[in-house]
């Protein structure tokens, strides 16, 4: 989806969140519902759920984002260090990979004389989570897009021990129990962070962060 402006955006996100957000709560009605024997499995089947709604959000929102900054008309040298850095990185890949100084000499030139050129940024195929949304990831994520991780630290190992490491577990069909209060637990603190990531795209983009700084002559 191509996203123009701000209030689609906002909608976008707005609808990304509202129906994940319904499955989840459903899905918790549902456990609470259960048997005892029938809540062991589900609980199972719902943690994996919960991880597909927090990667599946994370990856939509930010690729909901870049599609905005794409189309705003801008140049590389309008855009901060990230977005030149993906607008670029097919360039940067090539010069990384390759020992010939007219790659390097190419790619220098670019960096110095065609910053002035309208940005063209690949924003459907940049995101990438790997399936595995820990917060190494995430905190790539969160540099691709320009945010700031500091929010996110705390988090850190909510995500890689109790969320992502017994998800794999499951999803690699390891014997895991997961009792129904870790499970509310973990409800809870994936619809904040995902609230959180949404308020944090949207504020970035009303506050237009992804434009460079102006450079003030001397």
């Amino acid at each position: 989806m191509r996203i123009r402006s701000l209030t689609q955006l906002t909608q976008y996100l707005e609808e990304e969140l509202a129906w994940r957000k319904r499955e989840l709560t459903t899905l918790r009605f549902m456990l609470g519902s259960r048997r005892e024997h029938e809540r062991h499995l589900l609980l199972r089947a719902a943690l994996c759920v919960l991880y597909a709604h927090w990667e599946g959000f994370i990856r939509a929102a930010a690729t909901g984002y870049l599609s905005y900054v794409a189309t705003q008309g801008l140049r590389f040298i309008d855009l901060t260090p990230n977005f030149v850095a993906l607008g670029l990185r097919s360039a940067i890949s090539q010069a990384g990979q390759s020992n010939r100084p007219s790659v390097h000499t190419a790619l220098t030139t670019r960096l110095m004389l065609g910053l002035s050129e309208p940005a063209s940024i690949d924003w459907e195929n940049s995101v990438e989570t790997r399936s595995n949304l820990g917060s190494e990831n995430l905190n790539e994520i969160l540099c691709l897009l320009g945010l700031d991780n500091e929010s996110y630290r705390s988090k850190q190992a909510f995500l890689d021990k109790k969320l992502l490491e017994k998800r794999n577990l499951i999803a690699h069909g390891r014997q895991t129990e997961i009792e129904l209060d870790e499970y509310f637990g973990l409800h809870d603190e994936i619809v904040q962070l995902v609230e959180h990531f949404r308020t944090d795209v949207e504020n970035a983009a009303a506050l237009e962060n992804y434009r460079a700084a102006p450079v003030s002559e001397v």
